[in-house]
């Protein structure tokens, strides 16, 4: 574990030293709010939880992303489910079966 923290501090640390000065050098302060906007944007639309089936490409995250960030986001505001597989937490309720039921759906249908 500390060599997780370490190699993440060191990645803020160049984000912060070596990315962001470059990135201010070479936009207005207009373009880099219009990306700021963009970015808050798209963390809005994105799930909130790692889904190792999703493709880390367009267009399978785009089209996966956004039904399983809605899923993310009733599990995250149900709070508390029930232990399901594995010992995960699942969503209770017939809005969670309901909501799992379509992401499931998908899934499928891009396999």
């Amino acid at each position: 574990m500390p060599r997780v923290l370490a190699l993440v501090r060191q990645d803020i640390r160049d984000e912060e030293d070596l990315v962001l000065p470059r990135l201010r050098e070479a936009l207005d302060a207009g373009r880099l709010r219009q990306l700021g906007v963009a970015w808050e944007t798209v963390r809005g639309s994105a799930p909130t939880r790692p889904h190792p089936v999703v493709p880390r490409r367009p267009p399978g995250n785009a089209v996966l992303g956004v039904p399983l960030s809605l899923y993310d986001r009733l599990r995250d505001g149900l709070g508390p489910g029930v232990s399901g597989p594995w010992g995960r937490r699942v969503p209770a309720g017939p809005t969670g079966l309901l909501v799992s039921g379509a992401v499931a759906v998908l899934v499928r249908k891009r396999s």
